[in-house]
């Protein structure tokens, strides 16, 4: 394995390698479902959401997950680091960097994980004032990046890690961007060719559903993974509804089956949400299908909006069978990928 797989398990030293990430996503990750990752081994990470403002519901909800882990950690000191990360989404930090920096310091997660600018310089300040914050803990920034050009940004702006995440990957994404089997080898060529003094870990993310994807994306040039429509949409700890579990574990070939798009956030009524740099993929349904039929969208704005209309999930769903414990996601997926690096390794 790289060198850079080195580098996670001195940042994670409570992980295991290959090290296996629960993708952040708002609204299907909470206390249990990090914890039940991290004492597997991986890295589990909350997704808190995009508003911290003083008094918003996320930045409240988020304390309260983080103020749960601890407690099913057992984790009495309160200077101790919580051995799991958080993720937000960033289109509107200006207005909460300050209250989501002091939540950090007061709980003292070992990593934060950054995606969704509307500009640059949001990121840029956002990792300035977590690093500045965090040195007696060593936490860790993680950036989410889909193109290359995005990758230097983030290296430049300070990032400790990149999650480099291809098109197949289900939720947000950049609009323009390509597979990992094209994009990974990518960034981690100009990673090396670039900033060669730096030893910046790759986090491959985008339709890795088990041991083989895992095992794949190390050989383009991966440290480590996330997962996230296998790792947690399909888990007993997640969240979600189980008719949203029974629509992934109902669809079947995920090509044909997903949709990436701008379209999603239309329906729901979250266009002006999202930067324009962003789109997401997510199953097709009928209600995509009514959308597209009708030219009027107003005649039936009110009707897809008054039903889950959206189920968020990368290009890989037609490979869930079941749902599993996380835990067991995680321990599987290892074997499995540690079994086939030997084989290939053994030839």
């Amino acid at each position: 394995m790289s060198t850079g797989s080195e580098t996670l398990q001195q940042f994670f030293p409570a992980t295991s390698r290959p090290l296996i990430c629960n993708a952040p996503m708002a609204g299907a990750t909470n206390a249990r479902m990090a914890v039940a990752v991290a004492k597997a081994e991986g890295l589990g990470l909350i997704g808190g959401g995009a508003d911290f403002t003083a008094s918003s519901p996320e930045l409240a909800n988020l304390r309260q997950q983080l103020i749960h882990a601890r407690q099913l950690f057992g984790v009495v000191d309160p200077n101790a680091p919580l051995p799991i990360g958080v993720g937000c989404l960033t289109m509107k930090s200006d207005t909460w960097k300050d209250n989501f920096v002091q939540l950090v310091n007061e709980h003292r997660p070992v990593a934060v994980w950054l995606f969704a600018y509307t500009r640059r310089s949001q990121h840029a300040e956002l990792i300035h004032a977590l690093q500045k914050t965090s040195s007696d803990w060593g936490l860790k920034v993680i950036v989410q990046v889909g193109t290359v050009e995005s990758a230097k940004e983030a290296i430049d702006d300070g990032a400790d890690i990149l999650s480099v995440q291809g098109s197949d990957a289900g939720g947000h994404q950049f609009k323009q961007g390509a597979g990992l089997i094209t994009l990974l080898p990518d960034v981690s060529d100009m990673v090396r060719r670039e900033y060669p003094a730096k030893n910046i870990p790759l986090l491959a993310a985008g339709g890795i559903m088990d041991g083989r994807g895992v095992a794949a994306t190390l050989m383009l040039g991966a440290s480590g993974v996330v997962m996230g429509t296998r790792e947690f949409l399909c888990t007993t700890e997640c969240p979600v509804s189980d008719q949203v579990k029974a629509t992934l574990i109902a669809t079947h070939d995920g090509a044909s089956a997903t949709l990436k798009s701008r379209v999603h956030d239309e329906i729901q009524g979250n266009a002006e949400f999202w930067p324009s740099q962003y789109s997401g993929c997510a199953i097709v349904s009928d209600v995509h299908r009514k959308w597209d039929a009708e030219s009027d969208k107003h005649k039936i704005i009110d009707v897809v909006r008054a039903r889950p209309a959206i189920v968020w999930a990368g290009a890989g769903v037609g490979q869930i069978e079941s749902v599993l414990d996380a835990g067991i996601v995680v321990t599987d997926t290892q074997a499995q990928a540690r079994q086939l690096i030997q084989a290939f390794n053994n030839t």
